[in-house]
């Protein structure tokens, strides 16, 4: 079954509804990033210019906005609501959302939000935006591209520092009563980003990324604490399912064709534990628990926070090492990769001969292990 055939199979499991029809939990596809200097003028046109172009895309879909409190979006509110702004002083703060809902208390299909940061606090606090689609949009012909699109625009549009772009549950507005249901899924299923409050996140991730996901963004301030965009590349270049690609301030990496799940019957998804294993010495080491109390039912604490953060890190074994020269027997049956030739990957018997790659700029062959003993 093909990644994008196993999406929809499972993708019912991860949404709920109210007896009323109201729409509580959604399965969203998300894009957030984190940005510096959000109380710039400058920064205010470039986020503008991304809630038009959203407006102009999506327009057949939106019904509501929040900015200030919420009411029904019209073409006059909406040009009204960046007029204030793009009018706002530095150490003002906004929040903006426009989204399909009805209103704060149904889960989004489509979505747009924002919130800047003030000069007064410097870059002791980052900015954020974050746009939401429906996750069946995967299936549609030209979607894969439309999203691509839109990653690489917004990272650009605000100088993108680090974010992340997947699967998530999209909750309402009013989200407090369903982060139990978030909790619960985010145990099923390791692909889903935990996200219901990137504004929160904003606080704790101005030296350190978040994590991976089907989209991990890297600007140039991680992207040369991890050894360069060589050391990157090397990293992961024998990996036919992972791509990178550059925006104006960093990289954008890609891990498989479509997002997993990851549900707990089927194991981690292979190429997020790839580049997690590249990505971790950036990742944020003493995060704050993702949830804030909730009394309708058991949500993140402490302990549960930092075993969501680390749950793609695996460790080799003991006794089987991460890399093998070439010429020597292959030490664990499964899939293992060399960055001396691209799209590497491939299965090997234990006690194989680990080949040479001929003509390879890369000197000695040497082979890594891929994290997974079948395909």
């Amino acid at each position: 079954m093909s990644t994008l055939d196993k999406l929809k199979e499972q993708a019912p499991n991860l949404e709920f509804e109210l007896p009323d029809g109201t729409s509580v939990v959604k399965l969203g596809l998300i894009i957030t990033l984190y940005f510096k200097e959000g109380y710039t003028t400058e920064s205010k046109q470039k986020v503008m210019e991304c809630f038009e172009r959203f407006y102009e895309d999506f327009k057949f879909h939106l019904k509501w906005q929040v900015y200030k409190r919420d009411k029904k979006l019209t073409d006059t509110n909406f040009k009204k609501t960046i007029e204030q702004i793009l009018a706002t002083e530095p150490n003002e703060q906004y929040y903006w959302s426009l989204s399909s809902s009805n209103g704060v208390s149904d889960a989004p299909a489509y979505c747009i939000s924002a919130m800047n940061s003030f000069e007064v606090h410097g870059d002791k606090i980052l900015s954020y935006i974050k746009v939401s689609f429906p996750w069946f949009c995967l299936d549609k012909e030209d979607f894969f591209d439309r999203y691509q699109q839109w990653i690489t625009y917004l990272c650009s549009q605000v100088n993108a520092e680090h974010g992340y772009g997947g699967l998530s549950s999209s909750l309402p507005n009013d989200y407090d009563s369903y982060m139990p249901t978030e909790y619960q899924l985010a145990q099923q299923y390791s692909g889903l980003m935990v996200d219901s409050a990137p504004f929160a996140d904003t606080l704790g991730l101005q030296k350190h990324i978040k994590g991976v996901n089907w989209f991990t963004v890297l600007g140039n301030t991680y992207v040369e604490r991890l050894g360069g965009e060589s050391a990157i590349y090397h990293a992961l270049s024998g990996r036919g399912d992972i791509q990178i690609q550059p925006y104006n301030n960093g990289l954008i990496i890609r891990a498989g064709q479509y997002p997993e799940l990851g549900a707990s019957e089927d194991g981690l998804p292979v190429a997020y534990v790839a580049v997690n294993k590249v990505v971790k010495p950036v990742r944020i080491p003493n995060p704050d628990q993702l949830h804030s109390y909730s009394p309708y039912g058991d949500c993140f604490d402490q302990e549960s926070t930092l075993r969501w953060y680390a749950r793609f890190d695996q460790e080799s074994g003991k006794d089987m090492p991460s890399s093998i020269l070439a010429g020597q027997p292959c030490s664990h049956e499964g899939f293992w990769f060399t960055p001396a030739q691209p799209n590497s990957r491939r299965h090997f018997r234990q006690g194989e001969i680990m080949p040479a790659i001929d003509d390879s700029n890369w000197g000695a062959t040497l082979w890594y292990w891929s994290g997974e003993d079948h395909a």
